[in-house]
């Protein structure tokens, strides 16, 4: 043995030597001899191996910490109960990466094919303000098709083009229209009457002749040039952003959509105050060698381009429906007895909540029922000052000057106290009008069982509607032609008399009798070797 090899296995630990053990015993030999009374049992053999695993995992963890390159595995099952479900993420479990195509703002989630439809599915989930064609398959009263089609490009840009003749398109056709330079490439989103009834919402006539003409369905070579301009988009909204940051302009760039041909692109931006963006588009140009167009959006728009998650948990009403921005006050919010919180009241854009005028006209509706609110009510026992409504109760709070107190008066009795304040009448005191109201949980349960009851007396009164019907056609007589009333009861069949001793009637003629049927059919065959001979 050299040196280099005793060199070697000294440089090994106790725990590494038991390491390299394997994890079950070997084979015992057949014992001989004195050798009969050490042969290991079987519970032997497990204590063994056992306490071999044991130093085996002391060893691994000593090896880990005396080493500097490499570092020792967490002890998942030990920290299991202090780990938090909803901030760390299950070791065990693969980390799944998500990455956002670059085609779902497009309206489809893959680079689609030429001359392949996008699927209704993929239309209606990856496109921002979708549109639903619900007079789809309904056979049209006129012999002419509408000429005109709506087709959608990035987000929410939607337009009106014209048909021209020989071309009929269908929704989710990727078709070429005309650009202004060149050409853009965009899906069908709309056609037929549909989109007649879309474009005198949106107020464009369908006869004037500013409306652009729809080219032809879009070719392989037309698809690769507008999935190419896609790709650069991101890269040239960084740049873009940058290039106004080291220019100085107050003003934040949202979103940038190139044109199907690649010969333009839109840059959306937003500004509190008018920005000078002349040298912008120069080093624009310079940089993309394209043709620059700058719109300046609001917020709102703004937030249905970019699109998100509201407070509700779901996407935003901007991004994925609403396209008319209607003003919201707060005045909206006071009506529905909403507290004036701006953190609550503001959606993403920052502006009052588009959802706040969804249900205004049904509390204006609602409250058309109370008395005013700030009229004050005058008691024996003091004056009573208006706190707080409750809309769909239809209860109001009342507190007495000086006092902390709630006490919840419906409107009707609101409305008799006013009248008769008003006749200088004064009741003694508020306690008399007060109502006990229920908890949330209790007015649901009265809810059920007053339904219950009330299914209970609609079976009722079906079991009782229909006793009388039976009963009714039980004691109905039966329908008879004038021959059966005169009719004897003839009585069971095993007492009647025999068919030879039954009278016979005078007209009645004797029943044909019938020869048994293998006997016709020999006649019939004997007959017919006779015809045939």
């Amino acid at each position: 043995m050299t040196e280099e090899t005793k060199n070697n296995q000294s440089k090994y630990s106790d725990s590494e030597q038991e390491q390299r053990l394997p994890e079950e015993a070997p084979a015992a030999v057949e014992p001989t001899g004195d050798e009969e009374d050490n042969i290991a049992t079987p519970e032997d053999l497990e204590e063994f191996i056992r306490s071999r695993r044991e130093r085996r995992e002391a060893g691994k963890k000593k090896s880990y910490i005396d080493s500097d390159d490499e570092e020792p595995p967490m002890d998942y099952e030990a920290n299991e109960s202090a780990m938090d479900p909803y901030l760390e993420p299950d070791p065990t479990l693969p980390k799944v990466e998500y990455k956002e195509s670059v085609y779902l703002s497009r309206g489809c989630n893959h680079c689609p094919e030429s001359y392949t439809p996008v699927s209704e599915t993929e239309l209606r989930s990856c496109c921002k303000v979708g549109s639903c064609n619900w007079m789809k398959g309904i056979r049209q009263p006129m012999e002419k098709p509408f000429d005109c089609v709506e087709v959608r490009f990035k987000n929410n840009r939607k337009e009106f083009y014209r048909l021209p003749d020989g071309i009929d398109v269908s929704d989710g056709d990727i078709v070429a229209v005309e650009g202004i330079p060149g050409h853009d490439v965009g899906i069908v989103s709309l056609t037929g009457e549909v989109c007649r009834i879309q474009m005198l919402k949106k107020k464009v006539d369908p006869e004037s002749d500013t409306v652009k003409k729809l080219f032809r369905r879009a070719k392989v070579s037309d698809i690769e040039r507008w999935t190419s301009a896609i790709k650069e988009e991101e890269t040239t909204l960084k740049k873009t952003r940058h290039i106004a940051e080291d220019l100085g302009l107050v003003m934040k760039v949202n979103d940038v959509e190139y044109q199907g041909d690649h010969s333009k692109a839109i840059f959306y931006y937003t500004a509190d105050d008018r920005v000078d963006f002349r040298n912008l588009i120069k080093v624009l140009a310079e940089q993309f060698h394209v043709r620059i167009e700058m719109k300046q959006i609001g917020v709102r728009q703004e937030a249905g381009k970019v699109g998100g998650i509201g407070t509700c948990g779901r996407e935003l009403c901007c991004s994925t429906w609403l396209t008319n921005f209607k003003s919201v006050t707060t005045s909206v919010a006071k009506t529905q007895q909403i507290l004036p919180n701006p953190q609550k009241l503001a959606g993403q854009c920052g502006k009052l909540k588009c959802c706040l005028n969804f249900e205004y006209a049904v509390y204006v509706d609602a409250l058309k029922k109370f008395p005013p609110a700030n009229t004050p009510l005058r008691f024996k026992k003091g004056l009573a000052l208006y706190k707080k409504t409750d809309v769909f109760r239809g209860i109001m709070w009342y507190a007495y000057e000086g006092e902390s107190d709630l006490y919840a008066v419906t409107a009707e009795n609101v409305k008799a106290v006013i009248e008769m304040n008003r006749n200088q009448e004064y009741p003694e005191k508020l306690e008399d009008y007060q109502v006990e109201l229920m908890s949330t949980a209790a007015l649901a349960q009265e809810s059920s069982e007053a339904e219950f009851e009330r299914e209970l007396k609609l079976m009722a009164d079906d079991a009782a509607t229909a006793a009388p019907a039976q009963n009714d056609r039980h004691d109905r007589p039966q329908k008879n032609n004038g021959q059966r009333d005169n009719r004897q009861h003839k009585g069971n069949r095993d007492n009647r008399q025999p068919r030879e001793q039954r009278p016979q009637k005078e007209n009645r003629e004797p029943r044909p009798q019938h020869e048994p049927r293998q006997q016709r059919d020999r006649r019939d065959n004997r007959n017919k070797r006779r015809t045939d001979e």
